[in-house]
């Protein structure tokens, strides 16, 4: 039985969800993962704890979606700035380096 195939079992706010592993060129474990919303879990339920599993499941779900569009923007207009730099630099480059035939 290869690594793809074979599945790990996590508890994540009294869930029993099975999990594949990753393989060597996975950059993320499952470990990882459920080690992320499980921390994130037990914030919220510190600081809400009258709210229900359920509840602080989607109150995860909606923060680490947050969390991604956040980084997902970042990540664009870094990259938006970034292709404008080299633009720049190629043009600066182009202006100093003297043509050749």
């Amino acid at each position: 039985m290869d690594n793809k195939s074979r599945s790990i079992d996590y508890e994540i706010l009294g869930y029993k969800i099975k999990l594949k592993e990753g393989d060597e060129n996975t950059q993320v474990s499952p470990d990882q993962v459920v080690d992320l919303v499980r921390n994130e879990a037990n914030k919220i339920m510190q600081m809400a704890p009258q709210l229900d599993r359920g509840e602080v499941a989607l109150l995860v779900a909606l923060q680490m979606a947050q969390d991604k569009l956040v980084a997902d923007k970042n990540y664009q207009s870094e990259l938006t700035d970034l292709k404008e730099k080299a633009g720049k630099a190629l043009n600066l480059i182009e202006e100093v380096t003297p043509t050749t035939m």
